[in-house]
Formats: structure tokens, sequence, C-alpha cells
């Protein structure tokens, strides 16, 4: 594996904002993950896929059919430890790291994803102000030994493939960013410091039913499929502090 210089990535920056299809950007994006280790691409939103249609959620990679189609099913969506650790997390992490830490159900997901010779991966999170929240993942057969630069300019070269692809594609129908009311970012904020709905009902002088329905519709508003989905949302999306 060699080393990119600065100029390997600006050059694949500007391959990939020259390109006009999402296949172009595939293709230039699996020539510069080559040198790192890396065959395979899975590029994607988390968009909760009980709220919205599987056809209408971006979801882009390069892998096998089969694999394909078995991972845009709901329950690997949302059962996939790597999209769940995704949504709470700004940094990249391996694959490895996720199913550690996965259920019985999710690390079936990452196996089956082994099952196809894809037995190491990483995972570069998105998140961004006005753009959808998603991350891509790279996967191969043989565990890289990246270095801290090489991992940076994987990233970098993700996100410039990612941001492209969702200007190029969008906007999609689940793409806004829903302000918070004053209430519900209060509502919010005190469950993100583990509060229930108890005791924030207490804490606001509010009824505990009108606390469920204000998380509710902050839920709405975020696509969040839980309490710690939410949460992570909102703090992403910059709705309240972390």
């Amino acid at each position: 594996m060699r080393d990119y210089d600065g100029s390997a990535v600006l050059h694949a920056i500007r391959l990939i904002l020259a390109t006009g299809t999402s296949a172009e950007t595939i293709t230039v994006l699996a020539g510069f993950i080559e040198s790192y280790g890396f065959e395979k691409i899975f590029l994607g939103q988390l968009v909760n896929p009980l709220n919205v249609p599987l056809k209408d959620i971006l979801y882009i990679s390069n892998w096998p059919d089969e694999l394909k189609a078995a991972r845009r099913s709901r329950a690997a969506i949302l059962h996939d430890p790597i999209a769940i650790c995704a949504i709470r997390s700004k940094r990249p992490f391996t694959w490895a790291e996720a199913r550690e830490h996965a259920t019985r159900a999710g690390r079936r997901i990452v196996d089956m994803v082994h099952d196809f010779g894809l037995t190491h991966g990483i995972m570069f999170p998105m998140h961004a102000l006005d753009s959808v929240s998603g991350g891509v993942s790279l996967g191969g057969g043989i565990k890289p030994d990246l270095s801290p630069v090489q991992v940076a300019e994987l990233e970098i070269v993700c996100q410039t493939a990612y941001y492209h692809l969702e200007v190029m594609l969008g906007p999609f129908p689940y793409q806004k960013i829903a302000e918070f009311t004053a209430r519900e970012a209060e509502c919010v904020q005190f469950a993100a410091a583990g509060k229930s709905n108890w005791e924030i009902a207490q804490i606001l002088g509010i009824q505990e039913d009108t606390v469920k329905k204000t998380l509710r519709r902050a839920s709405d508003k975020l696509n969040a499929v839980n309490r710690a989905h939410l949460v992570a949302s909102a703090i992403a999306r910059h709705q309240i502090f972390p």
C-alpha cells in the first residue's frame, strides 16, 4: 500500500466533482481507495425506512447485487450496527468496532457482508448542517494498516463524493431541516441529559403525556427511530447542545 500525497487527494477531488452520474462518481472513488486496501463502497443516507420508501432513500454501492438487495431490506437497515454507530458518531470507525457493540441481529448483518468476502471495513459518518446524515463505508478482504493521515485522506475524498452525489441527485422528499419549537428543544435537551418523561414533566411543570407528544413530534421532524436516535440527530443538526 503506497502513501498518497496531497496532490493525489486533490486530483481525486477534482475528478469526483467533474462527474455527472452516480456511476462515474463511484468509479472514481473506487479507483482512489484501491491503494489503501479497499475494494468496495457502500454510500447511503441514514433515513428511517419505516417512514420513507426504500426506493426514495439514497443508497449507492458497487457491492454484488445479491448483497445489495439483502442490505436494502428494512430489517437490515434498522439492525445494521454500522449504520447505528454512524448515526451517533462523527469520527470514522471500523466495522469490527461496530460489530463489537452490536446486538445478535446486528452481528448477523455484519457477518452476512463477511460471507461475500468483505471481512474488513471502515465507515466515515457524514453529518453536516442542511444535509441529510449518512455515511460512506469502504470494505475489502484484507485488513489494511492505515495511518491517521491515510484515514484523513480517505475521509476527505469520501466526503467529497457523498456531498457531490447528494447535490447531484437531490433534493430528496425527506431532505428538510425542521426546526424544533422552544418546547421541543427543551424536552429533547433534557432527554439528552438522561431524564425520563416523568422527570422532564416535573422540571417543566407540564403533563407527562405532553412530554411524550412533544418528543414524538420532534422525532417525526428528524425521522428518528428511537430516543437515542432523536438525541443523536438533534445534536448532529445543532438543534440542541451536545
